[in-house]
């Protein structure tokens, strides 16, 4: 068996945590008036982005809540967030998360290198949310993540499906093989973090309402308390950027510069 299929801690004990992280950002929530439905504007009411803003560098990374779609397959048990290392940024990460119940959470990641969101958008699907077509990206490469939690309750993760095939044209066959390596090991292992993280936000904010585990819906996080949005939110803009670094350093490269924010931003976390 692939190492990267063992159950390993997700847990980094040298890693600020999402609520110490917290404290640096300022979270701004805007109307998404640039993918609003023109043919039905009830569905624009969720259509929001949201800014991960920061006095120490100049990188202000989006993300929002979107619905995913590819070659006409739904996923309709996973919410799924589009994140971008500035607004209109070339290269894109997609996090699809998914929680079937209190022992296994999803967080499949999907990488566009070079994407625009606008690439892939299709603004009047009848969706609440703006939809992302995923069969439309020029190079989708994807990582996916498995968290359990231990016998002893400590989340542990395993990492599949790690695909970099579609750039296979771009770099060589040995880049190729440690472009996955990095995504199988230093890129999982660093999502895993703070996705557990995430798990623990949805269980406690859960414990405080109900008996029941709510699936992600964008009802429920958007309703999420101010502070925890904050933290959901940040997990997920984090993990995108980590992606869109180690993709950006290893195969985009001076094709384009936009992943360079990725780096700084990743940089200044760690």
């Amino acid at each position: 068996m692939n190492y990267s299929n063992d159950s390993k801690p997700a847990q980094i004990l040298n890693l600020r945590t999402l609520e110490e992280l917290n404290e640096c950002f300022f979270l701004k929530r805007d109307s998404d008036t640039a993918y609003f439905s023109l043919k039905k504007p009830e569905n624009n009411v969720n259509r929001v982005v949201f800014s991960l803003q920061t006095s120490d560098i100049n990188v202000t990374p989006t993300i929002r809540l979107v619905n995913c779609v590819n070659k006409n397959k739904k996923y309709p048990l996973y919410q799924s967030f589009a994140i971008e290392t500035k607004d209109k940024s070339t290269g894109i990460a997609i996090l699809m998360l998914k929680l079937d119940d209190q022992k296994t959470f999803y967080c499949n990641v999907r990488i566009l290198p070079l994407n625009t969101l606008d690439d892939v958008a299709d603004r009047e699907a009848d969706s609440p949310l703006l939809t992302v077509n995923l069969e439309k990206a020029n190079y989708l490469l994807k990582t996916d993540i498995t968290i359990n939690p231990s016998n002893t309750g400590e989340a542990m993760y395993s990492t599949h499906e790690v695909d970099v095939n579609a750039i296979s044209d771009l770099i060589s066959a040995a880049e190729m093989t440690e472009l996955k390596r990095e995504l199988e090991f230093q890129g999982a292992q660093l999502i895993a973090h703070y996705c557990q993280e995430i798990l623990e936000i949805i269980i406690n904010e859960n414990a405080a309402t109900s008996n029941t585990l709510p699936l992600l819906s964008e009802d429920y996080v958007l309703q999420l308390p101010l502070d925890s949005l904050k933290e959901l939110l940040s997990a997920n803009v984090i993990s995108g950027n980590i992606m869109l670094e180690i993709v950006g350093s290893n195969v985009v490269r001076d094709v384009n510069k936009d992943w360079t924010g990725a780096s700084a931003f990743i940089s200044y976390l760690l």
